[in-house]
């Protein structure tokens, strides 16, 4: 009996004892200090020490500096997109372009009468367009019709040239160098146009003759808008002030989508039957042949 009560007395005892652990200051040499929490390591905790909590995004280093890049406006960060800067482009030289640019167009009227004529009247008839059509075969047809073409191809440049000069408030972009982007931007935006149009005959050989007869219409048109382009040109580059330079350009510019609308709705008529079996043929040259270079020529002009 004395030997249990012996043996509950030391358990109590020992109970009453304080018990000793080891501090939390990670002295236990087999404990991993990169595993612990940083207030262990003498780290100052920038984060919660819960996996799961949400912890602020902050920005990487590289991002970082990219976002605090500013860019100007009117500024690329792709340098070739740059257009050039200067203001070196004279009164004097628009004058002189545009005269010689009448002199060709008066050259080219002259040279076959009949055929600004007969331009005019394509215009306004479909049937004349056929007629046209038919008597333009051959080099002596055809060239009074590519000479009056390239006389609007040439005030078509500068056109889309003085446009850009009348809408933008300063005179940093009156250089040379986009005045010879403007020209091979219309330049080649109507050869591609013509391009396109040979590389659909030769895929779709039944559309040979609308395609045709679309081609020619382009030809015509740009023809005669051609000659509406001359006095337009000498509107906008000797309006006067800025304010009457903007206004005349505006309406101008005005006119001129009226006459592309025009020439649009009677292209439209020659590939209505097609279009109910080739939708997706037709969308596709949609946007790429007509609503592309729109988008492009609209973008250089702003």
């Amino acid at each position: 009996m004395q030997i249990r009560y012996f043996l509950l007395l030391s358990f109590l005892g020992w109970m009453a004892c304080p018990v000793y652990t080891q501090p939390a200051s990670g002295a236990n040499p087999f404990e991993i200090s990169s595993r612990l929490p940083k207030e262990a390591a003498g780290i100052a905790n920038t984060g919660p020490v819960n996996p799961f909590d949400v912890v602020a995004h902050r920005t990487p280093g590289i991002s970082k500096t990219l976002l605090e890049e500013t860019v100007q406006p009117g500024t690329s960060n792709i340098r070739f997109l740059q257009f050039p800067e200067g203001n070196t482009v004279s009164a004097a030289f628009i004058f002189g372009f545009l005269i010689l640019n009448l002199f060709f167009f008066t050259f080219a009227a002259t040279a076959n009468r009949s055929a600004l004529q007969k331009a005019w009247r394509s215009f306004l008839s479909s049937n004349a367009l056929n007629v046209a059509q038919r008597e333009s075969f051959g080099f002596t047809g055809s060239t009074p019709y590519f000479m009056l073409y390239t006389s609007f191809l040439l005030n078509a440049g500068v056109f889309v040239f003085l446009i850009t000069q009348a809408l933008n408030t300063s005179k940093k972009y009156n250089n040379y160098g986009v005045f010879v982007i403007c020209m091979g931007t219309v330049i080649v935006a109507f050869l591609l146009k013509h391009v396109s149009i040979g590389l659909m005959k030769w895929l779709f050989p039944s559309m040979s003759n609308e395609l045709s007869r679309y081609n020619f219409l382009i030809i015509i048109f740009c023809c005669v808008l051609g000659f509406f382009l001359i006095p337009f040109d000498f509107l906008i580059a000797f309006a006067g002030n800025k304010s009457w330079q903007t206004f005349v350009t505006l309406w101008l510019l005005g006119l001129t989508m009226i006459f592309i609308a025009y020439g649009a709705l009677r292209a439209f008529s020659f590939g209505t039957k097609y279009l109910a079996g080739y939708p997706l043929h037709f969308l596709l040259y949609l946007c790429a042949a007509e609503i592309a270079p729109v988008v492009l020529l609209i973008k250089l002009l702003t």
